[in-house]
């Protein structure tokens, strides 16, 4: 709750009123909470307004004080039912059906009473089954009279899950793992499945691919939710359960002794043969004497971490995911080394600087993640992890970079000093208190080299942000691991380590995605080595002034992701050429020129646009007939757009799928809001999303 409260503190420091939602109370006691945190900030005396979502109406008489300040809402019409469970089972709102068909889909719906879980919930289950009306009516005659309760929901839920086929169902059960309403990334869930035995390696696909097939299944389904969020970014993929689902999922995983969650309502019987140990709340240190730890295969902790419970009693521990977890410091995981048949183990967001040498003991270790930690240097020993499939580190700054940087350089405009060069950015962003010389190399990982380096672990398929210093045989080495899909490499001094760089990516023949970072990328140009051509995402910090000439031969590639590259117009027109580009990101100096032309007929197949920090931006110009499937537009942070309607210029009914539009932290511009609001009128008009309000669809 700690990013929301600022929001709201700095909201109140503007003198602002401001409209806050709160999705999903569960409790009353989780809603006092929520209103001491708005009461603090001032939130509440401001003339703002909160509106709160639940499920429970002694939890929305407790919100609104009144019952005048409750609003039931009211359950889908037939139209809206239909399009939604057409929707699921389909994946079209619309479509041809035989009269006897959409007779049962009419009583399907007369039982769900429009309640838009139990619909979705349905349709995913007849999304897997025979499309025909007697599989229906079956299915129909199944869920009994009406559904209008969470009770007649889980009765749903129960009936999906007893569909499942047995492997879909120990993933399933699996996720009761994560608390309620927590985003679940989809890397950290497929690497611990995978972790877990749950994903046998078929002969015609990676372990990966298949855990991705069963993700996409579950949602298919219903079972999972993907985060709208991530859905409408296309960022990294996350889902949640939802929270019907969870209870069911989690009274089965503790009834049969699978899992066991210690917080402060944990029970008091002892814990002989539990599978799953998830921490949430650790003040009840008695609690610990009834659990055998020897039986323990995965260990998951939420908040502040008990050290105690890593020790070498946990000698079957496949899983140890502290990601997250407040207060882990370097000699918490002296134990580590004797966890032998350890997997996965997840130390992202901690406070770790240092692995210890032990790690070389885990010979069957799978996935080690360190990124956003401190570490900077893996052990030698490392080399030893055969079986290493996935080595994760280094800074993930992209997300917020362009926000950080940019706040940055205003504190350094305002103290008068220079702050300009990518490692000043970087550093200043992260906290960092230097950085080696021409390189911010506190952000990637230094791994060993030569005959005993990191060429030896030919089964990674992830790895990075990896550093290539000076002089170092890294760049050659990464040429050896030719199962790598994904790649991140912070080059610090170009020279032959460059053209090894360049030489060595070529031969990755399986690369999927690909990261580099340096203060130049100019080396990227000079290259007569191509990059893997099946090539899906590319993302590119540093200055490069000019697009390589190899851009154009990446058929496949999908998602770009630019900064600090000061890039022109004519890098726009190559980029547009691109036929599968889904997602283009302009951030943070990524583009110079004043104006930014997307011209007709350019990326036939884009979904998002990002372009935010472009400080020499006037003008966004969106031709008829470009970016045809455009889903989403952002412009952040470019306070230089003319305020008229050449500052984003476009016509908003040629995006026809256009779904939201946001123009934020660029300045007072009433003129330009005022004109792209005159073109919404009269449309099914996406929503737009300004610094100061939320213009919904009509």
């Amino acid at each position: 709750m700690a990013d929301e409260a600022a929001l709201l503190l700095g909201v109140r420091r503007e003198a602002k009123r401001c409209l806050v939602v709160v999705d999903d109370v569960s409790s009353p006691e989780e809603w006092d909470l929520i209103w001491r945190c708005l009461a603090a900030n001032g939130t509440a005396g401001t003339g703002s307004r909160v509106i709160v979502t639940t499920r429970r109406n002694d939890v929305a008489l407790r919100c609104a004080g009144d019952v005048k300040g409750v609003y039931e809402l009211k359950p889908l019409d037939d139209k809206e039912g239909r399009k939604l469970l057409y929707q699921k089972v389909y994946k079209k709102a619309e479509c041809m059906m035989t009269k006897d068909m959409v007779e049962q889909a009419s009583r399907i719906l007369e039982r769900c009473r429009g309640l838009p879980l139990a619909i979705a919930t349905i349709g995913g289950l007849l999304a897997n089954r025979p499309k025909t009306s007697r599989e229906w009516m079956d299915l129909r005659q199944h869920l009994g009279s009406e559904l209008e309760s969470d009770r007649d929901i889980k009765r749903v839920i129960t009936s999906s899950y007893d569909g499942l086929p047995y492997h879909l169902k120990c993933c399933f059960l699996y996720l009761s793992i994560f608390p309620e309403n927590h985003e679940i990334r989809l890397t950290r869930l497929l690497r611990r499945w995978i972790a877990e035995g749950y994903i046998t390696k078929p002969y015609d696909m990676s372990v990966e691919e298949l855990g991705r097939r069963y993700y996409n299944e579950l949602i298919s389904r219903s079972m999972i939710q993907p985060s709208e969020e991530a859905r409408a970014s296309m960022a990294v993929e996350r889902c949640r359960v939802h929270s019907v689902a969870l209870q069911i999922i989690m009274s089965k995983s503790i009834e049969e002794n699978q899992l066991f969650i210690m917080d402060k309502h944990c029970n008091e019987g002892p814990q002989t043969k539990v599978r799953h140990l998830v921490v949430t709340r650790w003040k009840r240190n008695e609690k610990m004497a009834s659990i055998n730890f020897s039986q323990v295969r995965s260990l998951t902790i939420f908040g502040r971490c008990p050290m105690s419970l890593i020790s070498s009693e946990l000698r079957l521990l496949r899983v140890l995911d502290l990601e997250d977890t407040l207060e882990l410091e370097n000699d918490d995981l002296k134990h580590i080394g004797e966890l032998h048949h350890l997997r996965y183990l997840g130390l992202r967001k901690t406070n770790i600087s240092r692995l210890p040498s032990s790690l070389q003991n885990l010979g069957f270790l799978e996935t080690l993640d360190v990124q956003d930690t401190k570490v900077t240097q893996l052990p030698v020993g490392i080399i030893k992890l055969e079986k290493l499939r996935h080595l994760v580190g280094g800074v993930n700054f992209a997300k917020d970079f362009a926000a950080k940087t940019r706040k940055m350089k205003e504190e350094a405009k305002c103290n008068g000093g220079p702050f300009q060069t990518f490692v000043d950015l970087v550093t200043g962003c992260f906290g960092y208190d230097h950085v080696c010389s021409g390189c911010a190399c506190e952000f990637s990982v230094t791994a060993p080299e030569g005959n005993q380096g990191i060429e030896k672990l030919r089964n990674l398929q992830v790895l990075g942000v990896v550093h290539i210093a000076q002089g170092s045989r890294v760049a050659r080495d990464l040429g050896k691991l030719t199962s790598l899909r994904r790649l991140g490499v912070e080059v610090q001094m170009v020279g032959e380590e460059g053209k090894d760089l360049c030489s060595s990516i070529a031969n990755l023949v399986h690369l999927e995605r690909l990261e580099v970072r340096s203060k130049s990328l100019e080396f990227l140009k000079e290259t007569k080595s191509l990059p893997p051509k099946h090539l899906l995402s590319l993302r590119l910090s540093g200055r490069l002034g000019k697009l390589p000439g190899w851009m154009d031969s990446l058929h496949d590639l999908a998602k770009v992701k630019l900064i600090q590259t000061q890039l022109k117009q004519v890098d726009i027109d190559v980029l547009g050429k691109l036929r599968n580009l889904t997602l283009l990101a302009l951030w943070e100096e990524s583009f110079v020129e004043k104006t930014a032309c997307f011209g007709e007929g350019t990326f036939p197949m884009l979904k998002v646009l990002y372009i935010e920090g472009l400080e020499n931006i006037t003008t966004i110009q969106i031709e008829e007939g470009a970016l045809p499937e455009l889903e989403k537009l952002e412009v952040n942070n470019c306070t230089n757009l003319d305020d008229t309607d050449k500052g984003l210029s476009l016509v908003l009914a040629a995006l026809k799928k256009l779904n939201e539009l946001v123009l934020k932290s660029c300045g007072n511009k009433p003129c330009l809001e005022k004109e792209l609001l005159k073109q919404m009128s009269g449309l099914k008009r996406p929503k737009f999303i300004t610094g100061k309000s939320i213009v919904s669809r009509s």
